[in-house]
């Protein structure tokens, strides 16, 4: 049987996750996933109050539209740190940060 990768060249598959990297789309796609997760967790009608900000050293950052949703998700912190934990186990969630847009 031949061998059909020559010297010097990779198969498709190596390079992908290189591409990924470089064009910064993990990033992305770790960000829409974290969009979805927060969407189910939180339910209506906060999914359409809120949004991932951001993922910092395990700190959740959520923009919300008013204090007064900010104050009823304090509440659930710990169900929607557990719920987020849960949908992203690689993420590592310690703690979610709310401030207002």
């Amino acid at each position: 049987m031949k061998k059909t990768a020559q010297r010097g060249l990779s198969q498709i598959g190596d390079l992908i996750p290189a591409i990924i990297v470089c064009y910064g789309l993990q990033n992305q796609r770790n960000t829409e996933q974290l969009a979805a997760s927060w969407s189910a967790a939180v339910g209506e009608p906060f999914s359409n109050v809120s949004r991932i900000a951001g993922l910092k050293r395990g700190v959740l950052e959520v923009a919300v539209s008013h204090n007064a949703f900010i104050q009823e998700l304090s509440f659930r912190q710990t169900e929607l740190i557990a719920a987020m934990q849960t949908a992203n186990p690689n993420e590592k969630i310690k703690k979610i940060k709310f401030f207002t847009e």
